[in-house]
């Protein structure tokens, strides 16, 4: 069973941001690149783990929407929207094959996403306020 779209791979945001430009100086944006794909993926967790306590079951889920680009369809820039009940972000990042890597958030809740070849995912949010993290492992698709 396919987890996810075949069209979400990326390159790290950092190098290929200068790359990807074809504005007037030749280089390419995520707007302009000459591979573009919309993203859209759900994911399920079944797993809700906090800092050094046992994992326990979950019911979480998560959409990924956004859009990815490059100068191929293996490696591309993502910037995505995570929306979930506990409150929306925007996680820029890179897709390389099938497996991606996002992150982003703000200072006091930061956001990682990691999605495997097979689709499986973990999710960890660290809190400065405590410091805390709680990771979410999962599947999507």
């Amino acid at each position: 069973m396919r987890r996810f779209h075949p069209y979400l791979s990326a390159i790290a945001l950092t190098v290929c941001s200068p790359a990807f430009a074809n504005n007037e100086d030749g280089s390419y944006t995520l707007q302009n690149a000459p591979v573009q794909s919309e993203i859209a993926m759900l994911c399920a967790f079944e797993n809700k783990c906090l800092d050094a306590e046992a994992c326990n079951n979950t019911t979480f889920s998560l959409e990924l929407k956004g859009r990815a680009g490059g100068l191929n369809d293996v490696d591309v820039v993502v910037q995505a929207e995570l929306i979930s009940e506990i409150g929306d972000t925007i996680l820029p990042g890179a897709r390389s094959g099938e497996a991606m890597s996002l992150s982003g958030g703000t200072f006091d809740a930061r956001h990682l996403l990691t999605i495997a070849n097979d689709g499986y995912a973990r999710y960890t949010m660290h809190y400065s306020d405590g410091p805390i993290a709680i990771s979410y492992l999962g599947a999507f698709s």
